[in-house]
């Protein structure tokens, strides 16, 4: 118990120090709503400006302290104006990857100005050992330090809890129109938050640099904790924060004392982490989710005419061509850009942000090296391929984190993954040997003639890229592809979205691990430490730069690699090695983010589509034929919905009350009621979005209760959405081919390899002529009309091939004429293919001329149903929606009241 409680005070120091770096961190997402990852990269900036100013220039410490702590919230300052204020209508997802520009340039900057080398730094507190008990003492600091947290807190606290600043703040950042609507400008707001930020990353840089010196790794490492302290405090409580920021401290300093595994401090942070972000997270996004913008995406196709030359010529360019250095350089380059490629899978195809690529890598380079130290004999390219079967594990282990995360949560994740894996694997200062690469007996060691070696790296980068091309035209690349544009239309469709996300994670890992093989074999003597969490942000970076959706963007990325092609080009003009070159690329990813966020491919491309988008209105649009007879499927047995007693409560809010109804078959039956009646709640438990506390909703004699909503769209439930959700990034024919394909067995490994053209469905078939969307086929989301968008909505649902059909809202945004046609083909899809319509509208016209049944709730409740002309007249639905008593109604009509029948 003594050993306990002494480390416990050992943990104190550091643990209030991380909470004082999460304070920063909450202070700047309160205020702005950034998730700022560039926040320890500004305690690291603070640290080293404390130790010039106090080492070097010998200035008194308490002035380099406070210098220091101005530099890092000036750096704060510059980033709110010339990076985040730009990008203030930009997607939280935008934001943070800028973020990490911000962390690249910090720490390029760092590095070249003082370099890697770890450094000692004087403390301005007073060191003296303060005696305990048994001969044990702790220096005073380490117990100052959690004193200087607490005053920080409490000042925080009641600056946020009295002041006019601080109410201020609050309500700028929960609503920034409302706030300028008062006077208060946002803008100075996100000023101030970014200054203070950055001050109390200063702040804590500095003095935390005395206990564990300067080291940029360490510093970036420290990332993960401070996350985790600030999700302790919900990123919204200062005191919470600091509590869980000293808590981490104390565990860490109890696991690295009374444990043997390396980096157990770390495990245990992570453990935490992982468990604050589940419990945070969701399976499915709520109906309020806002899906992130992503990149573009390029075609897929694999351009045989370009590929071959290229490939030919690159091969002759290597062999005959290029000096050694400038192979040197063109394969260094490569070794970076196959782990790229994986990023293209995971972030670019299915929206998943990664933060560790080169983790994977590492996993990769690990296992092949182990073995191959071990077991001299064992053939190089099985080596490749165990290397990358062996990290598929860990590719499942991400998917099954992405399954309650996306977005920023994800990248905080992968992230501390990354971290994970070097304090407890990479960190080895030990080298291992390994034997010289050979295949088929000929030696490949890169060290004298890199020839033989390169060919084959880029044999693999070919390989793979073709691989990936496929994958973007695969049934699976679609899946993957609905799933990045809106996770919940992407379920509402049949598509197993947990699935989608784990085969991006698995093909991405056997990427990146297969490169870090190759990345580890280019030495006889591996060094684990190179696959360093920086890495894995500036491969997202300079992926981003490239562009995340396109298969030759890494290809432009990687030339911002250490000695890579541009260290190279750069020491051929200017006869020196460019050390500026992270510098450059951190800047270049800034700038691509604020100018291009689709990256540097997609500029040279989109004149080339545009163009091509022109001769393609101006030719007669070709439809392809069905591959199968088309059914009649107006006389296959349809099954009714059935909802009994269902019960819905958010809380203390019942949002439905005892509801029950039934959808016949080839009948539409309409739901009305004022806003808040339960309408759209209601279709959310019927399509598993929201799961009721009692009751019972049956498609036939099936029970959908528990249900995921991918297996209630195969089970015969489709849906459209009033917002649409549409997917942005395929054009109409592949949205419709995505729901139309769901029963269609997804072969992933032979899609690979060569991926089938396969047609519309029948079902989808008939949809796109039922809604005349055959001239339309080949066009983007984009370039169709708002009315035009709706029938894509609808002919999605249909291709599902449904027993029944919920239309949320069809009608909204629609003008007369459209509606009318609308009214014409909802009575369509009933009558001709005998599906059951579940019809919500505001339009009461409307649903009382094309409804067979009609019911109407209020406050969660049936208040009527049965045939419109019932309906219409029944004196507890006109009170709902005039809001008077029922006696005060009288025998008026339902759609000759003052809001003129559309409500």
């Amino acid at each position: 118990m003594e050993d306990i409680a002494y480390y416990g005070l050992i943990g104190l120091g550091p643990g209030a120090m991380l909470g004082l770096l999460a304070l920063g961190l909450v202070l700047v997402y309160r205020g702005t709503g950034v998730l700022n990852l560039a926040h320890t990269s500004q305690a690291a900036l603070g640290a080293y400006m404390y130790a010039y100013f106090s080492n070097s220039m010998g200035i008194p410490l308490a002035l380099s302290l406070l210098a220091a702590v101005l530099c890092a919230g000036l750096s704060g300052v510059l980033v709110q104006l010339l990076v985040m204020r730009p990008l203030r209508l930009a997607s939280p997802l935008t934001q943070l990857i800028a973020s990490t520009g911000v962390l690249l340039v910090i720490q390029a900057g760092l590095l070249l100005a003082f370099t890697s080398d770890a450094q000692s730094v004087k403390s301005l507190l007073p060191t003296a050992p303060l005696d305990l008990w048994d001969g044990r003492s702790i220096g005073r600091d380490r117990l100052l330090l959690v004193v200087v947290a607490i005053v920080v807190t409490t000042i925080l606290w009641a600056i946020f809890r009295y002041s006019r600043y601080g109410a201020i703040t609050a309500a700028v950042a929960e609503n920034p129109i409302a706030g300028q609507t008062l006077g208060h400008d946002p803008g100075r707001i996100a000023i101030g938050s970014w200054f203070l930020g950055g001050v109390l990353a200063g702040l804590a840089g500095s003095l935390l640099a005395p206990l564990s010196g300067l080291n940029l790794v360490a510093f970036l490492s420290l990332l993960v904790p401070v996350l985790a302290a600030a999700l302790g405090g919900g990123l919204v409580s200062f005191p919470l924060t600091i509590v869980g920021g000293i808590g981490i401290g104390v565990a860490q300093s109890e696991a690295t004392v009374h444990t043997d595994v390396r980096g157990a401090g770390t495990i245990a942070t992570f453990a935490l982490l992982v468990l604050l972000m589940l419990l945070r997270g969701r399976a499915i996004p709520s109906r309020g989710f806002v899906g992130t913008r992503m990149p573009s995406l390029g075609d897929g196709r694999i351009r045989w005419a370009l590929v071959l030359p290229t490939f030919a010529v690159t091969i002759l360019l290597v062999w005959v061509v290029l000096p050694v250095e400038w192979n040197f350089a063109l394969l260094t380059s490569l070794l970076v850009a196959i782990p790229m490629l994986s990023v293209v899978v995971v972030t670019g195809y299915a929206g998943q942000v990664s933060l560790a690529p080169f983790a994977l890598a590492g996993v990769g380079a690990v296992v092949a090296s182990e073995l191959a130290h071990d077991h001299p004999g064992i053939p190089f390219l099985l080596l490749l391929l165990i290397g990358g079967i062996c990290a598929i594990p860990f590719g499942f282990v991400l998917a099954f984190t992405a399954r309650r995360m996306r977005g920023a949560s994800l990248g905080i994740i992968t992230l501390g993954f990354s971290v994970l894996l070097y304090a407890t694997v990479f960190s080895r200062s030990d080298l291992v040997t390994v034997p010289s690469p050979t295949i088929l007996g000929l030696d490949l060691t890169p060290i004298i003639d890199p020839r033989r070696y390169l060919t084959v790296v880029i044999l693999v980068f070919v390989i793979f890229g073709l691989l990936v091309a496929n994958l973007r035209r695969s049934q699976g690349g679609r899946r993957l592809i609905a799933v990045r544009g809106n996770e919940r239309a992407a379920a509402s469709i049949g598509i197993n979205v947990n699935g989608a996300k784990t085969t991006a994670f698995v093909i991405s890992a056997f990427i990146a691990a297969v490169g870090g093989v190759l990345l580890a074999f280019r030495s006889t003597a591996v060094v684990y430490g190179n696959f360093d969490p920086l890495s894995s942000i500036s491969q997202l970076g300079w992926t981003v730069i490239g562009g995340l959706g396109w298969i030759i963007g890494p290809l432009v990325g990687m030339t911002f690699a250490s000695g890579g092609v541009g260290n190279q080009v750069v020491a051929s003009a200017y006869n020196d090695q460019f050390a500026w070159l992270p510098m450059v690329g951190g800047v270049v990813l800034l700038v691509t983010i604020l100018l291009n966020p689709d990256g540097i491919v997609s500029v040279n491309v989109s004149l080339v589509r545009r163009l091509a988008t022109r001769r393609r209105r101006n030719a007669p649009a070709r439809i392809p034929e069905p591959a199968t007879p088309q059914l009649q499927r107006g006389t296959r047995t349809r099954r009714a919905l059935t909802l009994t007693d269902v019960r819905m409560s958010f809380g203390a809010v019942h949002v439905l009350k005892g509801v029950s109804l039934t959808v016949e078959p080839g009948t539409v039956h309409g739901l009305i009621g004022p806003n808040g009646a339960g309408k759209t709640t209601l279709l959310d438990v019927i399509s598993g979005f929201a799961h009721p506390q009692s009751g019972q909703v049956c498609l036939g004699n099936d029970s959908l209760r528990r249900m995921p909503t991918w297996k209630r769209s195969r089970l015969g439930i489709g849906r459209s959405f009033q917002s649409l959700e549409l997917f942005d990034d395929l054009d109409v024919y592949d949205n419709i081919r995505a729901a139309s394909e769901i029963n269609r067995r997804d072969h992933v490994v032979r899609e690979l390899i060569r991926p089938q053209e396969v047609s519309l469905s029948p079902a989808g078939w008939e949809a796109v002529r039922l809604l005349e969307l055959d001239g339309v086929l080949d066009r983007r989301i984009e370039e169709l009309s708002y009315g035009k968008r709706h029938l894509v909505a609808i002919a999605r649902a249909l291709a599902t091939d449904s027993d029944i059909v919920l239309l949320d809202e069809p009608a909204a945004g629609l003008d007369e004429v459209e509606t009318a046609e609308l009214r014409t083909l909802i009575r369509r899809i009933a009558e001709q293919s005998g599906i059951g319509v579940l019809l919500i509208e505001h339009d009461v016209e409307l649903v009382m001329d094309v409804s067979d049944v009609v019911t109407a709730l209020n406050f969660g409740e049936v208040i009527a149903s049965g045939a419109p002309s019932e309906v219409r007249k029944a004196p507890e639905v006109i009170a709902s929606y005039l809001g008077e008593e029922i006696e005060n109604v009288g025998s008026a009509d339902l759609t000759a009241g003052a809001h003129g029948g559309v409500l």
